[in-house]
């Protein structure tokens, strides 16, 4: 498998992610592990789906958006949709909002997201790479142990997960939240994109 070199900067993830800095409320060190985690998942990504006009792009949109209101509540599919709609549409990008979407809202899916549904080589790269971060490497959907490992050890892991998503279940509970990452249907007609999983 020939694997692309790690992606360090990525200016359009860095522009999303600077704008978007006031949604960690102060929390800096959080935020920056919500940084280094959005960067496992492009690359991740990057290495799982072929190359195609846009990928790039729109992998570092959606994952900068994938998890952006993870801060605020633990129902944070549709508020990171809602967001990456708003900047889709002032940046002219429109046309990519149902596709986005859908990357946002299925990338907690556990089962594959089939290959003959809408836009699944990109949904189902995120939908990989997310679980590759989550599980610590444990799970690596054939991409090399050393690989992983590289990535991980370029972008620190572990503050987002013992920090950040931490804290938001402690939020969720004090106000009996539901666990909405886990209902990529239901995040999908909250946020206006009913049917386009289909």
């Amino acid at each position: 498998m020939a694997l692309p070199e790690i992606v360090r900067s990525v200016p359009l993830a860095e522009e999303i992610l600077e704008s978007h800095r006031h949604r960690a409320g102060g929390d800096d060190i959080g935020w920056d592990a919500y940084k280094a985690h959005v960067y496992r998942v492009i690359n991740f990504a990057r290495a799982l789906t072929p190359q195609r006009p846009d990928r790039d792009d729109k992998l570092a949109i959606a994952a900068a958006f994938h998890d952006l209101a993870a801060f605020d509540t633990l129902d944070y599919l549709v508020p990171s949709i809602e967001a990456q709609d708003l900047w889709l549409r002032e940046t002219g990008r429109e046309a990519w909002s149902d596709e986005l979407a859908l990357v946002v809202a299925q990338h907690h899916r556990m089962a594959g997201y089939g290959p003959s549904r809408p836009y699944a080589p990109l949904v189902e790269a995120v939908r990989r790479a997310d679980l590759i971060d989550v599980s610590q490497g444990m799970i690596r959907f054939g991409l090399p142990r050393s690989y992983v490992k590289e990535v991980r050890d370029a972008f620190g892991a572990g503050v987002f997960f013992k920090r950040v998503i931490p804290s938001g279940v402690v939020r969720a509970v004090r106000r009996l939240q539901q666990p909405g990452f886990l209902r990529p249907g239901n995040a999908l007609v909250r946020s206006g994109h009913a049917g386009h999983d289909r």
